[in-house]
């Protein structure tokens, strides 16, 4: 494999562009035109065909039996910056917050690599430029609807990381990110006066009975080592110290790192909701708002993301046992449909004090911005060559 480096400068010089022009979900007009404008100047072909506000750029076409995929977010947050930074937002009330910015810049200087090698490319490479990573259901599950994964045999993705060490990657063999689903409990009474309970059907004592035995579900019900999260963050109801309520609205999360697991909790909700509510004599509807599944990183493409990390980053720099974060990432639509592995970039120094994501502080040391097209050059690079990789 050529040996060439990642220009620094030029990654450096996209991310300002694009952090000071923040944009959220799919109103991307600015973030679009940048990324536009540069694979234009590369030369590379791409399409906006997929999904909405979403970009996919094609090397080497046709070329080999395999076809590979490397997956940058795009879109901020609304969030207003504080960090002072001579780039800082130009967009009043918006952010990158969350590194976006720099998963952008990492794929274009990545594209810049892989076109200066295109012809010795031993597969076609998809370049997934997406929109709404941040907004439910996510910009990857209408581009998946679209079909941009129907013909691609595996994909890649990162995620820069304020908590692991500078010069590092981390990622793990089975889940890397919960599955993150909202749901909506709606219980049915007959108000009264509280003198006469007898009369009404007490909404209120459902919810709070239904509540209780989700709880012991979540306990009793599933294995203690399976990580769930199960949590009703908004309970609405009554209008009067003395009448009975008629009427409360619950609404919850799920969090889980397997999807069988994600869709028995969601099933059992229901189920314990209903039946509090028709053994009370009243009734209960649940409305699922599901986000995003769990990201479940292919073994043997991790197995070759690992490999790659550790010849081209140090053994010491690459931790392969990375726990699971809680929250959802979008990325893992597309590894419902394909092999896919995600991995997270280690961006923490004695640069700055650094801020976690969704911070309004949130700062980013750029000497971590050549990690990326370093291993998504490489990965691209050795994908397809034998029966191992692909």
């Amino acid at each position: 494999m050529r040996a060439i480096s990642p220009d620094k400068d030029y990654i450096i010089s996209i991310r300002r562009e694009l952090h000071r022009y923040p944009e959220v979900g799919f109103d991307l007009p600015k973030t679009l035109s940048i990324i536009r404008r540069e694979l234009d100047k590369l030369g590379i072909p791409y399409t906006e065909r997929y999904g909405k506000s979403s970009i996919v750029a094609t090397l080497a076409k046709g070329r080999g039996t395999k076809v590979i995929a490397l997956r940058a977010d795009i879109d901020a947050l609304p969030i207003k910056e504080d960090t002072g930074l001579e780039f800082a937002s130009l967009h009043d009330g918006m952010m990158h917050a969350c590194g976006h910015d720099t998963h952008c810049a990492m794929l274009l200087g990545a594209a810049k690599m892989l076109k200066a090698c295109e012809g010795e490319l031993p597969c076609e490479v998809r370049l997934f430029f997406q929109a709404a990573e941040e907004y439910a259901p996510g910009g990857a599950k209408l581009m998946c609807e679209d079909g941009c994964m129907d013909d691609v045999d595996a994909i890649i993705g990162a995620h820069i990381d304020p908590d692991i060490p500078l010069g590092t990657i981390a990622l793990n063999y089975g889940a890397m990110s919960a599955s993150s689903h909202g749901f909506y409990l709606d219980f049915k009474g007959r108000s009264c006066h509280v003198s006469t309970p007898q009369k009404g059907v007490d909404a209120i004592a459902m919810a709070c009975r239904a509540f209780m035995d989700i709880q012991v579900m979540r306990a009793r019900e599933l294995d203690p080592k399976a990580p769930v999260v199960l949590g009703i963050g908004e309970f609405h109801g009554g209008n009067a110290n003395n009448v009975v309520c008629d009427s409360v609205h619950l609404h919850g999360t799920i969090r889980a790192t397997s999807n069988p697991v994600d869709e028995y909790v969601y099933r059992r909700i229901g189920e314990i909701a209903e039946s509090v509510a028709r053994d009370m004599g009243g009734s209960a509807e649940i409305t699922t708002s599901k986000h995003y599944p769990s990201i479940i990183n292919d073994p043997k493409l991790a197995k070759n993301v690992v490999s790659i990390g550790k010849r081209l980053l140090g053994e010491e720099a690459v931790d392969d046992n990375k726990e699971c974060m809680m929250g959802g990432e979008d990325f893992a639509f597309y590894t419902l449909r394909k092999p896919g592995v995600f991995f997270h970039i280690g961006m923490r120094s004695n640069k700055y004090e650094f801020a976690p994501w969704h911070n309004p502080k949130f700062i980013v040391d750029e000497d971590a911005l050549t990690v990326g097209p370093e291993m998504f050059f490489a990965f691209a690079m050795e994908y397809g060559k034998d029966n191992e990789n692909a």
